[in-house]
């Protein structure tokens, strides 16, 4: 007999073992929840990277977040490089303290949200800022809240130097035309539009995009980059246009965003897939390594951080 008739027979009386004799089919009545339940909790081992653009430590979540359970988090949704500016930067500073590595600080440039209002017109910024410079090894300033009418002020023009000096990153919360205005200020600046603008259209983005080539831009917080979990074809298009400029974030501005935080990641792995790999990659984290300077080496948990 030969061994494909012998597979066949022995498939032929385990079949017959299974769905034909008592012993068999108690066998599959048992085991089949334990394999339900094997497939609904089942998960790949090792999730593609992400680079977090978005990250905040507020004051009030200190208290309900520890750095322990962000850091785990971050490791286990395989997420090894976390962009984070913190209301005070004392948030930044726990989290960077924690781990070195993985935690990528920014320096905001006031302490409180009602600061944020008035701190492009306040003497005492630019003070602030050379006092916590030395504090960390800060990549960059923001996230920031800046709008049409703030940007032509000392405050801002001095930040906007001390960026330049230092080759850091402005990460700005503002509309198109303030993003137009910093580069008035300074043309060789690297700017981080976080959200993306918020509520400016893709073609908008695009345009922008178009013309600053050392614009990025940041998606979190954007629901109608990927309404039901689909790619839109607008943000398709200008994503295609411009692949070495988007960045992903999870945007916890407050606890209730914490407690979403590796949900946000498997909604951006969802629609992720639906682009063309070289492209998906490039937006999870790619982008943002070479944005900030950050050399990545396999596997994808280890990060090295030079020229800081």
């Amino acid at each position: 007999m030969n061994a494909t008739a012998t597979l066949k027979r022995w498939a032929g009386i385990m079949g017959y073992f299974f769905r034909q004799t008592l012993v068999g089919r108690t066998i599959v009545f048992l085991g089949l929840p334990l394999a339900l339940l094997a497939v609904a909790f089942w998960k790949p081992a090792q999730e593609p990277p992400i680079f977090d653009a978005q990250v905040h430590y507020n004051r009030e979540s200190w208290g309900h977040v520890s750095v322990e359970a962000i850091l785990n988090t971050a490791k286990e949704k395989n997420v090894p490089w976390l962009l984070t500016g913190s209301l005070p930067n004392e948030g930044t500073q726990r989290l960077y303290r924690g781990d070195p590595d993985r935690v990528i600080p920014m320096m905001v440039p006031y302490r409180t949200r009602e600061e944020r209002e008035t701190w492009f017109n306040d003497p005492q910024t630019l003070a602030y800022l050379q006092s916590e410079i030395s504090l960390l090894p800060y990549r960059g300033i923001g996230e920031f809240f800046l709008f049409a009418g703030q940007a032509d002020t000392p405050v801002v023009q001095g930040m906007v130097e001390l960026a330049r000096q230092r080759r850091l990153v402005l990460h700005a919360r503002s509309d198109p035309s303030t993003i137009r205005q910093l580069f008035e200020l300074g043309p060789d600046l690297r700017i981080l539009w976080a959200h993306a603008g918020m509520f400016v259209s893709p073609g908008e983005v695009g345009e922008l995009l178009g013309r600053y080539p050392r614009l990025w831009v940041e998606i979190s917080h954007r629901g109608d980059v990927a309404p039901r979990g689909k790619l839109s074809p607008e943000w398709r298009e200008v994503m295609l246009r411009y692949p070495d400029r988007f960045l992903l974030g999870s945007g916890t501005y407050t606890t209730e965003y914490w407690y979403q935080f590796r949900y946000s990641f498997d909604k951006y792995r969802n629609w992720l897939e639906d682009l063309p790999p070289g492209l998906a990659e490039r937006i999870a984290f790619r982008n943002g390594l070479e944005l900030f300077d950050i050399n990545h080496r396999e596997p994808a948990n280890t990060t090295s951080r030079e020229g800081r």
